[in-house]
């Protein structure tokens, strides 16, 4: 399925080492569990208050930050370039407008298949778990739970907005090549963070949220990897490449 060279098959290989040297399997995802179970204890009603009892001017920025978690506004898009290119790639055009379509559609198509994988894992996890939202703190607590409910105030654990916003990020430093890491580091904090400050999440719900997204985008970045859809891996490392398809048509309009 995946190429031996990609993280996600390196780090299993990894973890099966350590787990044949020390038997540390079982315990890594325990250790998780109980490190998520400690901070929805003795953190997530301390810093949810802190948060939400910012200055209003503060909670503003947030306010705003929050809805680029939204899965909407990526996956309409990135659907339609996908689409799209997937019927103008069947259209006679020219070399630089067939790179182009080329480059648009396997820009899309990574996008979306990132978002959407992401979002459908996180989905079922909340309704599997069917933790209480913060409107709930003082009558439920932290800790209540009511799996398999459809209501999505019952959706709290993981962040549904976390999860998209850390996904998107890791997609997007893989498109730029590890450039910008610090700005795309911070627009995925400040996203997990208003998630907080809004009042419609705990601290554990991003952090599980968070790690949600990121295993997610990994697993599609390294099976677009292995396919060769739009990357590859060379000496060790992830280049994107499909940036070039835009170059011909450039060209093109810069010409007299």
């Amino acid at each position: 399925m995946l190429a031996p060279e990609t993280f996600t098959v390196r780090w299993l290989k990894a973890v099966r080492e350590r787990h044949q040297q020390a038997k540390v399997l079982f315990w890594w995802p325990l250790w998780t569990l109980v490190g998520l179970l400690a901070t929805a204890v003795l953190l997530d009603a301390p810093v949810l208050d802190a948060l939400q009892n910012w200055p209003d001017h503060e909670r503003a920025f947030f306010d705003f930050v929050t809805d680029f978690g939204k899965s909407d506004w990526l996956l309409f898009p990135t659907l339609v370039g996908v689409v799209g290119g997937a019927i103008a790639m069947r259209v006679r055009l020219s070399y630089s407008w067939a790179w182009a379509v080329r480059g648009i559609f396997s820009l899309s198509a990574y996008l979306f298949s990132t978002i959407a994988f992401s979002g459908i894992v996180v989905q079922i996890i909340k309704r599997l778990i069917g933790r209480a939202r913060p409107m709930y703190l003082e009558e439920l607590g932290v800790l209540h739970l009511e799996p398999f409910s459809m209501h999505w105030s019952f959706h709290s654990f993981p962040s549904g907005h976390a999860t998209t916003a850390i996904a998107f990020a890791l997609a997007l430093h893989t498109l730029v090549n590890r450039r910008f890491h610090g700005w795309i580091i911070a627009f995925g904090f400040a996203i997990g963070l208003s998630r907080i400050v809004v009042g419609d999440h705990y601290l554990s719900d991003v952090l599980a949220g968070s790690f949600v997204g990121l295993a997610s985008a990994i697993l599609v970045r390294d099976y677009f990897v292995t396919r060769r859809w739009g990357m590859r891996m060379e000496n060790g490392k992830i280049n994107y490449r499909m940036f070039k398809a835009f170059k011909p048509l450039m060209r093109r309009f810069r010409r007299p």
